[in-house]
């Protein structure tokens, strides 16, 4: 219910308590609310901090989509479903026994984490990249050591992305450390322990799958203090002035072609082919127009300095797209 309440609720709420359909001491309102709190599963994370999370995550998602679109030849869409936080028993219980499982090693937090595939999604990938059109409706069964390397090679160079993703927020080095099938051979936290997913909607021609992310807490717990939304937007405007600052320092070490014309003279085709050495053109004078490329900018006059041939700008001409 709002704060303030309109006329019409005011008068339905008079009208309830004359015709005793409505008694005051209902509408007392009573601070003594209660809230269910489970300390077998402590919530280490805010709303803002999972918020910062899948912000980042979208980031990934895109660079993701662009790379597998490339690789795969085919059309690619990744959505992020969910971004919730759990215990690392929920998520491996979530999860089948055989799946894929891409392990990787994050530095300098001396963690790990673990993108689980649907093998619907993986089989998808490997038909695309084997040749075939990503009909994984015949496989059901364990991937071959080619496959192994071929899925080690993609999803490594395709987590270069996810470095970028985060580079904002922290620096961190992402290494694939291995592939496993079973969820039960590897152990990234205890089970009570509270983990950040990131569900992953995956599309890969017509096959549709998910694709899930496991943070454990020591992967994220020294970027906790950077996720808020202040630190967030500084750190945001601190890269684009860093950016920006680059790219001018790149655009002035950039060379460019400047010509001073002299002067122009037109010719028949006649006058041209009879030109022989000696002979005089006379050319229209003016001031001399220095050009950037092929515009025209500047018109000057021309000079000596220091024993060179020289022009003195006087006048710089405005064209549309110029500021000032």
């Amino acid at each position: 219910m709002a704060d303030v309440l309109s006329q019409q609720e005011i008068d339905a709420l008079l009208s309830a308590i004359n015709n005793g359909e409505l008694q005051a001491s209902d509408m007392t309102e009573k601070n003594d609310k209660v809230k269910v709190y489970d300390f077998k599963r402590a919530m280490r994370y805010s709303k803002e901090q999972l918020r910062s999370i899948s912000r980042i995550h979208e980031n990934f998602t895109r660079l993701l989509t662009s790379y597998l679109s490339a690789q795969l030849r085919t059309y690619v869409q990744i959505e992020i479903d969910l971004v919730d936080q759990v215990t690392y028993h929920e998520f491996i219980a979530s999860i089948p026994s055989r799946t894929i499982l891409n392990v990787f090693e994050v530095q300098p937090m001396d963690g790990k984490m673990v993108m689980e595939i649907n093998p619907q999604v993986a089989y998808a990938i490997l038909e695309r990249l084997l040749g075939g059109q990503g009909d994984a409706s015949t496989r059901n069964g364990t991937l071959t050591e080619i496959e192994i390397v071929l899925m080690e090679k993609i999803f490594s160079q395709a987590f270069d992305y996810y470095q970028s993703a985060w580079e904002n927020i922290e620096e961190i080095n992402v290494k694939l450390e291995g592939i496993e099938s079973n969820p039960q051979f590897i152990q990234l936290a205890s089970p009570n322990d509270t983990v950040i997913i990131i569900v992953l909607h995956t599309t890969i021609g017509e096959i549709s799958g998910r694709m899930t992310l496991c943070l454990p807490h020591l992967t994220v717990e020294s970027a906790l203090p950077k996720l808020s939304t202040h630190q967030w937007l500084s750190t945001m405007v601190k890269t684009s002035v860093e950016q920006e600052s680059h790219i001018k320092q790149k655009l002035d070490a950039v060379n460019v072609p400047v010509i001073a014309e002299l002067g122009r003279a037109t010719l028949s085709v006649s006058d041209l082919v009879n030109l022989q050495i000696g002979d005089v053109i006379g050319i229209d004078t003016g001031k001399l127009q220095v050009k950037v490329g092929q515009l025209t900018r500047f018109l000057g006059n021309p000079g000596i300095q220091k024993g060179r041939y020289a022009v003195q700008i006087d006048e710089k001409i405005q064209v549309e797209g110029d500021e000032g």
